[in-house]
């Protein structure tokens, strides 16, 4: 889903969210486009990890709720023993103890995808589907690379870079992101 202009909440202000939960209880995802001042290296380094992927990558603002739980969204099945599969090729670590107790202390080497995420954002029982219904967001869905539907796929999901993620995801599903701007507020989700 994407968040539209005129959605005036500050944490979702042109935000892309990776849906990761949605039911009758309620719906929590993860904000993919949203960079923080803060680099992994440095994360890395305070969870006693080695970080070996570019030393400027900035850490992602998951969302408001619990900003110091750790997300890693991964293209490395094996990395991870528990990890969660979202899409072939995307992988989810809540945790790093599976990680480490598989002797993996180091990550983000070249030639593969790590995004690192602090936080979540969450809806209570009925709250996004008002919001839906309300017109604040648009359902971008997740397909697979070699399904030929409209949405995003897995090298969206981790070679976008955050400035263009609103607008490609949009794109994606054939809405014209400039025919938002002046209807509504700022913001996207993925479901």
């Amino acid at each position: 889903m994407c968040a539209v202009p005129q959605l005036l909440d500050p944490n979702f202000r042109r935000a892309v969210v990776l849906m990761l939960e949605h039911s009758e209880a309620g719906a929590m995802g993860l904000v993919l486009n949203n960079a923080s001042s803060t680099h992994v290296a440095e994360v890395a380094e305070a969870l006693e990890m080695n970080w070996r992927g570019d030393p400027e990558q900035p850490v992602r603002t998951g969302g408001p709720v619990d900003p110091i739980r750790g997300w890693i969204l991964h293209d490395q099945a094996g990395w991870d023993p528990a990890a969660e599969t979202i899409l072939p090729g995307v992988h989810l670590t809540s945790s790093l103890e599976s990680a480490q107790e598989a002797g993996h202390r180091a990550f983000g080497e070249p030639g593969t995808q790590f995004q690192f995420l602090l936080g979540y954002a969450q809806w209570g029982a009925g709250q996004l589907e008002a919001e839906i219904a309300s017109g604040a967001w648009v359902v971008v869905p997740l397909v697979g690379d070699d399904e030929p539907s409209p949405g995003v796929g897995p090298q969206w999901i981790l070679h976008t870079h955050t400035h263009d993620m609103w607008h490609l995801a949009l794109r994606s599903i054939g809405v014209d992101p400039d025919r938002l701007v002046g209807l509504h507020s700022r913001g996207a989700v993925l479901q």
